[in-house]
């Protein structure tokens, strides 16, 4: 089974089994940061923006 670290600078955040729970992690975890996902043969960075709320209010 293949693993992947995601991380934000070097800062690991977890492990995950798949690729989209991995960046379904990141995108709910709130954070406005780059992350980077990392596994064999796989390197994948993104910037995650702040969510906005209903009212256009990021929260």
């Amino acid at each position: 089974m293949r693993k992947y670290k995601l991380f934000i600078g070097y800062r690991l955040l977890g492990e995950f089994s798949g690729i989209w729970e991995a960046k379904n992690f990141a995108a709910e975890s709130g954070m406005s940061r780059i992350f980077s996902l990392v596994g064999e043969n796989y390197r994948d960075s993104w910037y995650e923006p702040k969510k906005q709320d209903k009212n256009g209010n990021k929260d």
